[in-house]
């Protein structure tokens, strides 16, 4: 028996049951679309491009510091998380640096050192380090934990950073006369005089 429709009642659906299935499945479709462009334009900042930021990595760098009794420098090897920029990976090695030693030697950085600035000329290969003014405030003079705070500077860029040449030192964003007051400071050390 058929109703007006020309649908068979009994067992079967009929076509409103149809429509409100069909409704329904065109909304949560509509929903879940929605909701799917929503989350792709909060992952995409406004003005950046949409290309995959890649994890940063780490590698083994070599530091030095003053051995124990004063006599000359000791190298500690350690994993250091760098940047994707060469200045990144020199300011996170620099900072290893002025973190101390974890197993060897004694560090003649003054306490509370920090690494503000890092450039680069490549064109002339210097390394220019800006540190805060604890490096010179900090230091306890003496010619001997002068040469040391240089030297374990020095050797720790050569060991690490073969394609510079010379380094200058900076604090605050300035050059200084001396560390400590035995060393002249105001141009770039040559890397090749440190090694």
């Amino acid at each position: 028996m058929a109703d007006e429709n020309g649908i068979a009642s009994g067992g079967g659906m009929k076509a409103w049951q149809y429509a409100v299935i069909a409704g329904g499945a065109i909304l949560i479709l509509a929903v879940v679309l929605l909701l799917s462009h929503r989350r792709e334009e909060a992952e995409v900042e406004p003005g950046r491009d949409t290309v995959a930021v890649v994890p940063e990595g780490s590698r083994v760098a070599t530091l030095f510091f003053a051995d124990k009794n004063a006599e000359g420098l000791v190298s500690e090897t350690r994993e250091v998380a760098i940047g994707r920029e060469f200045t990144e990976e020199v300011e996170r090695i620099i900072s290893a640096l002025l973190d101390g030693p974890e197993y060897a030697g004694v560090s003649t950085i003054p306490e509370g050192t920090k690494i503000l600035n890092v450039f680069y000329d490549s064109n002339a290969s210097i390394l220019y380090l800006d540190f805060n003014a604890r490096l010179v405030a900090g230091h306890p003079g003496g010619s001997s934990a002068e040469y040391y705070t240089i030297a374990a500077v020095m050797k720790t860029v050569s060991e690490n950073f073969p394609e510079v040449k010379a380094v200058q030192f900076l604090v605050e964003g300035l050059q200084m006369d001396t560390i400590g007051g035995h060393i002249e400071a105001t141009a770039p050390f040559p890397v090749q005089e440190w090694r």
